[in-house]
């Protein structure tokens, strides 16, 4: 990354960010919050964790480097080591994916121009990608206080097309990691307590980020008072659709769902000026012989669902009622797990990210 190449210092790493367990690769099941009793994997009997690489220059671009002193706790459950790894694949993701649009649109006058404030969303990238280097350190120093191998980066992240693709596309990674560090916080609070604080943190970073790029693409802040949760392979299947999966050294044992294609309504960087009140997506893959439904879900509500239905390989669901901000979409053969964790297990296709407002 050419905007962090000076010389490298050593840190001691204490903090994490994560996100929730991963379960089994079978499709029916999917990572949730936390129901395993607590099986400790422990650190080197020092509680010293070893010495992760990290320029200064990007400490100092971030606002500050991973964090010092003791770590929270010197060993760790078998929960926690799996949300790390998982953790550091999705920011492994987010990194690369901000890095690349920093070079892919450096000629990109709406990406570079300052705005009324002197700041141009090429600055703000900048640090924000930075602050990702450093939440991906923290988490590689976890698992190596652990004994345990980091998460390889993917070596293919997407380019972005323009300014608008790259702020529609950042609100929904970074929507995202939002949404499977809420689910992460359930499920340490039962294992490893003692993360809560530091994964709080991180998670108020990540509103603040998401929060820019609404506002760069002429959207409220926020537009729900509560942000929407995310099971681990929601998560990671919404990940994956920013990398080419063959240029990952290492993928994680989770379900890979069939992608839920859809065709209208575009997503951009900017919300329609009222909510959608339908989809429609590509259907010729998608079984016939039964009844189908899309599955909502968005903010701390139950799922909600609506019927699907399909004519000539195109599939068209309503929008239920009263989705605000970014909602995610998933194809299903049912219509009666209300958790996203039991939609997660039944899910046939998805989810696909929607804006509302």
């Amino acid at each position: 990354m050419r905007l962090f190449n000076s010389g490298l210092l050593l840190v001691f790493v204490p903090l994490c960010c994560a996100a929730p367990a991963p379960t089994s690769s079978a499709r029916s099941k999917t990572a949730t919050s936390s129901r395993t009793s607590k099986v400790i994997a422990s650190s080197q009997s020092t509680g010293k964790p070893p010495p992760v690489l990290l320029s200064q220059a990007t400490s100092d671009q971030a606002g500050g480097g991973v964090p010092s002193g003791p770590p929270p706790q010197t060993s760790f459950s078998a929960n926690a080591l799996q949300n790390f790894k998982v953790a550091n694949f999705i920011e492994g993701i987010e990194s690369g994916f901000f890095a690349g649009a920093l070079n892919s649109l450096n000629k990109d006058p709406n990406f570079t121009n300052p705005t009324s404030n002197g700041q141009s969303i090429a600055n703000v990238t900048t640090q924000i990608a930075a602050q990702e280097l450093v939440h991906k350190a923290t988490l590689e120093g976890l698992l190596g206080l652990a004994m345990e191998p980091t998460v390889p980066a993917c070596a293919t992240i997407f380019p972005v097309n323009d300014t608008n693709d790259y702020l529609a596309k950042a609100n929904v990674v970074t929507s995202a990691a939002i949404g499977v560090i809420i689910t992460i916080l359930q499920s340490l609070s039962q294992t490893d307590p003692n993360l809560l604080g530091p994964l709080s943190s991180i998670l108020s970073v990540e509103s603040q980020q998401d929060a820019f790029f609404r506002m760069s693409g002429s959207n409220t802040p926020s537009a729900s008072p509560f942000s929407t949760s995310l099971s681990t392979t929601f998560a990671y299947n919404i990940a994956l659709t920013f990398v080419d999966p063959r240029s990952c050294p290492q993928l994680l044992p989770l379900p890979i769902l069939p992608s839920l294609n859809r065709t209208s309504p575009a997503f951009s960087a900017t919300a329609p000026p009222t909510p959608p009140t339908s989809i429609t997506f590509d259907a010729s893959g998608v079984p016939h012989n039964g009844n189908l439904f899309v599955g909502w879900v968005n903010q701390a509500n139950p799922v909600v669902y609506s019927d699907v239905i399909v004519q000539d390989g195109i599939g068209t669901a309503d929008v239920p009622k009263g989705l605000t901000g970014i909602a995610f979409a998933a194809l299903t053969a049912q219509a009666t797990e209300m958790t996203v964790d039991g939609l997660t297990n039944v899910t046939l296709a998805g989810p696909a990210p929607v804006l509302m407002s």
